[in-house]
């Protein structure tokens, strides 16, 4: 028997991105799914895709739209799906937003913003689920990340305080929920090929812009494959992508030598390209 066969996955940020390409990926397996994201249209046509890729006509896809920045909205709408849909076996936090600028063009309604989603959002979801899963006697949390959570970038002050949040919520989860029998991995792929890219580039420096290529870019679907063998194997970390994984190596066992310096003077030739 497969291993996701008959398991019950609840995704965040489901309708789009890496969510929904892991959605997909687990539908292919026999899970059954309910996906949460805002936007009950893109849900929808979301739904419509993975029960296409489904196999066995007793598997599900069901949906919520959610505000995971909203902690009254989670708490109601998660306590809901659980009585209607049951308790997850896998819970994956995809919900989430990126940006990229000098951090002196953010403002502070945009830090704040961007932090209830990423890290309320996560943190949110996860209070309102644990209770659930104790009582259970297990389950798997995954929370999604970004190499971005583990070194720091040029033009990504914001964004980077969010996942580096991230990162330390998901070791502290790592540890304390071992005594419930409950599993946590922490995914930090590099640059995603998502709608955000598009966004993104508006405000984008462009020393920013050369200092992410050093970490590769992956498809969505990429990225979902690496979180699913993650999930089988238990690991915590996953760092999909063999440049990210380099990439943190050399930066881990230089002490970030091997990655700062290298960006310090980059950044600087990028910066006088940019003036001329």
């Amino acid at each position: 028997m497969a291993y996701f066969s008959d398991k019950l996955a609840f995704i965040t940020g489901g309708s789009s991105g890496i969510g929904l390409a892991t959605a997909n990926l687990l539908a292919s397996q026999g899970c059954n799914l309910v996906l949460f994201a805002r936007g009950q249209k893109m849900l929808d046509e979301a739904c419509k895709m993975i029960k296409r890729t489904m196999d066995n006509s007793s598997q599900s896809v069901n949906t919520v739209s959610i505000d995971v920045a909203n902690n009254d909205d989670v708490q109601r709408k998660i306590k809901a799906a659980v009585k209607e849909f049951g308790v997850p076996d896998i819970l994956i936090n995809s919900a989430g937003i990126g940006t990229g600028d000098y951090f002196e063009n953010i403002s502070y309604e945009q830090f704040d913003r961007l932090m209830k989603i990423n890290v309320y959002g996560t943190r949110n979801i996860v209070s309102a689920i644990l209770p659930f899963l104790k009582q259970k006697g297990g389950g798997h949390i995954v929370n999604i990340s970004s190499v971005a959570g583990l070194i720091g970038m040029f033009g990504y002050s914001l964004y980077c305080t969010s996942k580096y949040a991230i990162v330390g919520f998901s070791e502290c989860l790592r540890s304390e929920l071992k005594r419930f029998n409950i599993a946590v991995t922490l995914v930090c792929p590099p640059e995603v090929k998502t709608p955000f890219i598009e966004e993104e580039a508006k405000t984008l420096p462009p020393e920013a812009r050369v200092v992410k290529n050093l970490a590769g870019l992956m498809t969505p679907e990429q990225a979902a494959r690496a979180i699913v063998r993650g999930i089988k194997k238990k690991k915590f970390l996953v760092v999909p992508g063999i440049t990210a994984k380099s990439l943190l190596f050399w930066h881990r066992i230089s002490n970030g030598f091997f990655t700062r310096y290298p960006a310090d003077w980059i950044i600087k030739l990028a910066s006088r390209r940019s003036v001329k």
